[in-house]
C-alpha cells in the first residue's frame, strides 16, 4: 500500500513540475513589430503605432536583425545598423547572443510562435512582438 501511495505522490509531483516547451527557432525569421515593453519595475509601455519594424533573417543558428522604416508612400528604408546574433541553448533556455559594432548583449526567448515573440534581456526588460505577414521584403530590404 505504501508503494502505491508513494508512486501516486511521485507522479503528481512530476506532472506538476514546469516543463519548458520546445521552441521552433525557424519561426524567428520574418518581420516583427513591437507591441509593448514591460520594464523591470513592471511598468508597461504600449506601442500603438510604429514607424519601424524589425527584419530578422535566420540561417541555422545565426542571424541578423535590421530596422525597417516604413514610409508613407509604401516604400521601405533599411537602417545601416546590422545586428548579428547567434543562438545558444543553455539550461533549457534559447538565448540570442546579439552583436553590433557598438555593443554585445543577451536576450532569452520567453515565447516564440508563428505570430508572437517575447524576448527578455539581462536587465529583466521584456519585449513583446507580433509578426507582420503583410510586409514582404527580401534580405536586401526591397519589397518582393
Amino acid at each position: 500500500m505504501k508503494k502505491i501511495v508513494f508512486s501516486f505522490l511521485f507522479l503528481v509531483v512530476l506532472s506538476c513540475s514546469e516543463k519548458k516547451a520546445t521552441i521552433d527557432i525557424q519561426a524567428l525569421g520574418g518581420i516583427w513589430e513591437i507591441e509593448k515593453v514591460i520594464l523591470a519595475d513592471q511598468r508597461v509601455k504600449e506601442y500603438k503605432i510604429n514607424e519601424s519594424v524589425e527584419q530578422i533573417n535566420l540561417d541555422k543558428n545565426k542571424g541578423t536583425r535590421r530596422k525597417v522604416v516604413m514610409l508613407y508612400n509604401g516604400n521601405f528604408v533599411l537602417n545601416n545598423v546590422i545586428q548579428e546574433f547567434t543562438i545558444e541553448q543553455k539550461e533549457g533556455n534559447v538565448i540570442l547572443l546579439n552583436h553590433t559594432e557598438f555593443s554585445d548583449w543577451k536576450e532569452v526567448i520567453q515565447d516564440l510562435s508563428d505570430t508572437r515573440l517575447v524576448l527578455k534581456n539581462e536587465q529583466g526588460i521584456e519585449y513583446y512582438y507580433k509578426k507582420r505577414t503583410d510586409i514582404k521584403l527580401g534580405k536586401d530590404g526591397k519589397a518582393i
